[in-house]
């Protein structure tokens, strides 16, 4: 039943989108073009009116819009239209076929930190609305455009937060492929080079992926396969300090007597496998957006709507991911000097008229941010935090060659010379200058890299690529499936992972099966799902990636705090976070003095006693259930060969 509930709210999205984007169709001639800028142009005029007056659940939408798309898509779709929802389809199939498997939100990577930015938006309250992780503030400290998206789409489909965001992340990564396969559709008519670049997208890794199989040993069970999967992105700097095979440690010996610095690229493959609903992934789809509009923008007979966009597509980064706002724009104006350098209109004035629109309807969230902004200046690399050659070129081998392939064609070939050319100037420009950001030693570059890298890498591959397999010369073409073949070697341990991986979550879309299968959890996730609102208190181990607020959060409920390291990054290392936590610790100790009088100042109306706080101090249950007597009534709620898990809950 659960699946058949999954299966009809996929049809009902899928069915809103397309009429979305048949509604745009008269100003994009490219369907997934029209899609992508229908939805962006629904959810800026949604974000900036809640900026003014919440409009709550929505759930009465999608009776009315889907009634009202069958007939807008029916005739078109008769006609064979419907083919042009495959690029959407099909990648959204298959990330929700990941998700399906592996739903958990749970303490791993940043799954709660999404979680608890979706949980923010999904009451659709006026915004900046109440952090659920610090409930005294407002959440005006990051950008959540992503996640205001997809708690919005959850608002219209009356889903929990944990569904919203597993649906999310099937749409958001479903979007980028489409408009991937926007830009491939321009320069390649077979279907399967297409589907190489496409596949080199999806399952794809770095340069690092067809060398795996030498630098470590065959991953024969889950821990191996995870391991190979990580170390496709985490390689230089971490991963290439754990190479266990000679060949391995013969091409890349450890560094010895200094630190490594720490450089990641994260691919969209590494994303599905991940699972994190994370501001890159958003990031990748605005990316694309702009490369579809410049790359139609070629020979476009309706340019003045395909130029607004662009325009539009540079303010939006600082809603969707800042980190890539330089590099966004660098890409609109090398775009504008390529065109005017071959005497072709760039449009200046619809740029800046799409531009100026898209920062006007994102000033109110401007205007809450700015002020609560991390301030990071550009800085010049250090000669310690340079990338290692052996290690870059491992990395970024396939691009340099399509670089390479595409300057060879000269300069008959303006786009293909002038990409060759900015993919590399970028990759220059990213190995000399770097975001000077709190982290330092050998996290000094790891921000910088983290979002520019892989920024530039699928850009490179799907520009770099579809100009190199479109190549007039069949060597070049050749050459050019090398490296894009190569990198689909990341699909094995992949597929490893599949295989060796638990599956005892399967089909729980919410998110919550590695909670709901210990039954004592599962019972206290049931009973909070039943109870009014209020503040819940549970139990702190390390700063960050615990289980800590997962029961508050997947019962709808804020909590007393998050992950206190990321609260405390966000809001400027404020020293009564980190107080806070302490408190929290000795709480769960029952050592904390005047306890009674910190609950009552933090508003708790909800303490959590779960297998987790029983592992970490079991005699302080006793001492507990005593002192939080006079004011809380304990509902025991499974009893376990004497010991009990449960919840207190403050009399009133």
């Amino acid at each position: 039943m659960h699946l058949i509930y999954l299966m009809l709210t996929a049809a009902i999205l899928l069915v809103n989108l397309a009429a979305l984007g048949r509604l745009f169709s008269n100003y994009f001639a490219d369907a997934q073009l029209a899609r992508a800028a229908g939805t962006l142009t629904l959810l800026t005029g949604f974000f900036f009116i809640e900026h003014f007056i919440g409009l709550g659940r929505l759930s009465w939408i999608w009776p009315i819009s889907t009634l009202l798309s069958v007939p807008l898509l029916f005739k078109h779709w008769k006609t064979g239209g419907w083919r042009d929802e495959l690029p959407f389809w099909l990648p959204f199939a298959y990330v929700f076929a990941w998700r399906f498997v592996f739903p958990d939100i749970d303490g791993q990577s940043e799954h709660l930190t999404d979680l608890a930015f979706v949980s923010n938006y999904i009451s659709g309250t006026k915004l900046p609305p109440v952090d659920v992780w610090l409930p005294a503030y407002r959440f005006d400290i990051y950008y959540g455009f992503l996640h205001y998206a997809t708690a919005l789409m959850g608002r219209v489909l009356a889903l929990d937060a944990g569904r919203a965001m597993n649906f999310g992340f099937c749409l958001t990564i479903a979007l980028t492929i489409s408009l991937a396969w926007s830009i491939t559709s321009h320069f390649i008519a077979e279907r399967w080079k297409k589907g190489l670049l496409i596949a080199a997208l999806l399952v794809g890794g770095t340069g690092v992926a067809p060398l795996l199989p030498v630098l470590f040993e065959p991953a024969s069970n889950d821990q191996a396969a995870i391991t190979q999967l990580w170390a496709n992105t985490r390689f230089a700097g971490l991963y290439d300090q754990q190479i266990n095979t000679a060949a391995g440690q013969a091409l890349f010996p450890k560094t010895e007597g200094v630190t490594a610095r720490e450089l990641p690229l994260e691919t969209l493959s590494y994303y599905i496998y991940l699972g994190d609903l994370h501001p890159p992934l958003a990031g990748f789809a605005l990316l694309f957006f702009a490369l579809a509009l410049i790359i139609r923008l070629e020979n476009e007979a309706k340019a003045k709507p395909l130029a607004f966009a662009l325009g539009a597509s540079v303010p939006l980064l600082l809603a969707v991911n800042a980190w890539n706002l330089p590099l966004q724009g660098l890409l609109v104006l090398g775009w504008c000097v390529y065109r005017r350098a071959g005497r072709q209109p760039y449009y200046l004035k619809y740029l800046i008229a799409g531009a100026v629109c898209a920062q006007g309807l994102l000033y109110p969230f401007i205007n809450s941010y700015a002020p609560n902004a991390l301030s990071a200046g550009f800085a010049l690399v250090a000669a310690e935090d340079h990338t290692p050659l052996r290690q870059g070129l491992a990395i970024w081998w396939p691009v340099l060659l399509l670089a390479v392939l595409a300057l060879s064609q000269g300069s008959k070939n303006q786009l293909a010379f002038w990409s060759g050319a900015g993919v590399l100037l970028l990759l220059a420009l990213m190995e000399f200058v770097f975001i000077d950001d709190p982290l330092s030693g050998a996290y000094n570059r790891f921000n910088s890299t983290l979002k520019w890298w892989s920024w530039l890498y699928p850009a490179a591959l799907i520009l770099l690529g579809s100009i190199t397999l479109s190549s007039p010369k069949r060597w070049q073409q050749y050459l050019a499936a090398i490296p894009l073949i190569a990198i689909c070697a990341y699909a094995l341990p992949q597929a490893q992972y599949w295989r060796y991986h638990p599956k005892t979550s399967a089909g729980q879309f919410a998110g919550d099966g590695w909670l709901k299968n210990d039954f004592a959890h599962r019972a206290i996730l049931n009973h909070l799902r039943t109870a009014e609102k209020g503040v819940v208190l549970e139990g702190l181990d390390a700063g960050s990636y615990t289980p800590a607020s997962a029961f508050a959060l997947h019962s709808g409920h804020p909590a007393a705090l998050g992950w206190p390291d990321h609260e405390s990054l966000w809001r400027n290392q404020a020293p009564f976070i980190q107080a806070e936590a302490g408190k929290i610790r000795a709480f769960y100790h029952a050592s904390l003095p005047n306890a009674e009088a910190w609950l009552n100042s933090q508003n708790i109306r909800y303490i959590v006693w779960s297998r987790f706080d029983q592992t970490r101090g079991p005699a302080a249950f006793s001492q507990l259930k005593a002192q939080l007597e006079p004011h809380y009534a304990w509902r025991a709620l499974v009893i376990e060969n004497g010991v009990e898990f449960g919840v207190w809950e403050r009399r009133f």
